[in-house]
């Protein structure tokens, strides 16, 4: 009995925590499974903002196929990038990232899935309470207005941190289950929203339909064009925190890129941003909230919004999940309980339960920033992991700090925290993503694709001619099976942090 007791305490922890989740623990079993969180995590209220401002780029064709385009190259970067370390050794994406930044040099791309995930959560927070004081005043056929507006909306949020947190409290297999229902009622009410445009506007209408020629960001297709495959890989590029911290919980390499790339790329982008441009242009305004029950109607219109709105309570889950496991890379939140841990991060929504509008004006801009953070982070452990290390890592030296494999100089690889800014300086010339300037090689070749590969190659060249020589890192490595009975006997020491 002890021993099954210690077993599934083990199991917990994993899940949990940041031991190595072995192959029999792991909860995405079958292909839907994946398929299913990648669609609803991808499929948030913010899938629909973004597939309604791909008509400003100009033509709303050009722009959903460009952003389609771009969705699918950035997912299978980033999947093989973060996603597939993670699979095979079964371990937190940041652990895996120690292999190329050194065990302290980790803390650059902690910050930025930190400052992506838990950012993202307060903004979807503050899109789902006031999307639900939208439902509200519909529903009721009252404009509720003032105050009484505001208190509904802190309500809603406030509920929504606590639901958050219990479902999250569960670990990954309660949200694995609920997201095989919401992420096909999410599909089927986007194809009846698709149905109800066809029928309302007819199909020619709605294929020459265009956005007023004085919103267009260009007039220029190739640019448009090019601006769109941007919209799509530095989106999918904010998935490098979370693909390796999913895959770890995906029990078949085969059941990995497939899900990945059509459960983002096409089911929670080709399909939800065409009807989400449409219905823009149709009602005139890009903001769900109020086109969903413009084109929808009341009734519809509010059932659609509510199903959104759970999506968006799935996809917090994931984000404060993946959040919580991380964190404790920092041996203070190591020691803490799980619950508990979980309240500390969603502490801050608390605040901004009061302060939605205002997050909503001034946060936005600064999370635009988000895929910049993670071009070279994408670009250098894509290339460390295959063409360095031939896909082998020692799984003991991702936990430990004294022998470790991946001291480099003193704990840190300033070789990637180099090509890491660098990076970030080098798509900001090419383009903003605040402003929208691009510079004029952007037309033909964006700015992540081009940044990637130059980020990729110079981390390469720069590694083999200065740390291999100086035999930093540990790339003589021969990667070995790796067990847990170590970390079994005491499941609670696993306290090695940066």
């Amino acid at each position: 009995m002890k021993s099954i007791e210690s077993s599934h305490s083990i199991e917990q922890e994993a899940l949990a925590g940041r031991l190595p989740v072995l192959s029999g623990e792991r909860i995405y079993k079958s292909y839907g499974s994946f398929l299913w969180t990648c669609c609803t995590f991808s499929a948030a209220t913010w899938a629909f903002l973004i597939g309604g401002y791909l008509p400003y780029v100009g033509d709303w064709r050009l722009g959903v196929m460009g952003y389609v385009v771009g969705l699918i190259i950035g997912m299978a970067v980033v999947t093989l990038a973060s996603g597939v370390p993670s699979y095979k050794y079964g371990t937190d994406v940041i652990d895996t990232a120690k292999s190329s930044f050194g065990y302290r040099g980790a803390i650059i791309p902690l910050f930025g899935l930190l400052a992506t995930l838990v950012g993202w959560t307060f903004v979807v927070e503050a899109l789902t309470a006031r999307g639900a004081a939208n439902i509200a005043a519909t529903v009721t056929g009252s404009e509720i207005t003032g105050n009484a507006h505001e208190h509904l909306v802190i309500g809603v949020a406030l509920a929504a941190l606590v639901l958050v947190w219990a479902i999250a409290l569960k670990g990954p297999k309660l949200f694995e289950r609920l997201n095989g229902y919401i992420g096909p009622l999410h599909m089927v009410i986007t194809v009846v929203m698709m149905g109800i445009l066809i029928n309302k506007f007819g199909v020619s209408t709605l294929w020459h339909s265009q956005v007023a020629a004085d919103q267009m960001l260009t007039k220029d297709p190739v640019q448009g064009f090019s601006l769109a495959i941007e919209f799509g890989v530095s989106n999918a590029l904010t998935w490098w925190p979370v693909m390796g911290g999913l895959t770890r919980l995906v029990k078949h390499k085969k059941h990995m890129i497939g899900p990945s790339v059509i459960g983002v790329g096409i089911l929670g982008a080709a399909i939800i941003s065409t009807v989400a441009a449409l219905a823009a242009i149709s009602a005139g305004t890009y903001d769900p909230t109020v086109w969903m029950i413009a084109v929808g109607g009341k009734v519809f219109g509010s059932i659609v919004m509510t199903i959104v709105l759970s999506a968006n309570i799935a996809t917090m889950v994931v984000m404060i999940y993946l959040s919580a496991v991380s964190i404790q890379q920092i041996k203070l939140f190591a020691r803490i309980n799980w619950g508990l841990l979980l309240a500390l991060i969603l502490a801050p929504g608390l605040y901004f339960a009061f302060k939605t509008e205002w997050l909503l004006a001034s946060v936005m801009s600064w999370l635009s920033y988000n895929g910049v953070m993670f071009v070279g982070i994408t670009g250098l452990t894509l290339v460390d992991y295959f063409f360095l290390r031939n896909e082998k890592l020692d799984p003991a030296s991702l936990f430990a700090t004294k022998n470790s494999q991946y001291t480099f100089w003193n704990g840190i690889n300033w070789v990637a925290v180099a090509v890491t800014f660098i990076a970030i300086y080098g798509y900001l010339k090419l383009y903003d993503p605040v402003t929208a300037a691009m510079s004029p090689g952007f037309r033909y070749f964006g700015a992540s694709i081009p940044v990637l590969v130059l980020s990729g190659i110079t981390y390469y060249l720069a590694m083999r001619l200065i740390a291999l020589p100086l035999k930093k890192g540990g790339y003589n490595f021969v990667g070995k099976e790796f067990s847990r009975p170590a970390l079994e006997a005491t499941p609670g020491s696993l306290k090695v942090s940066l």
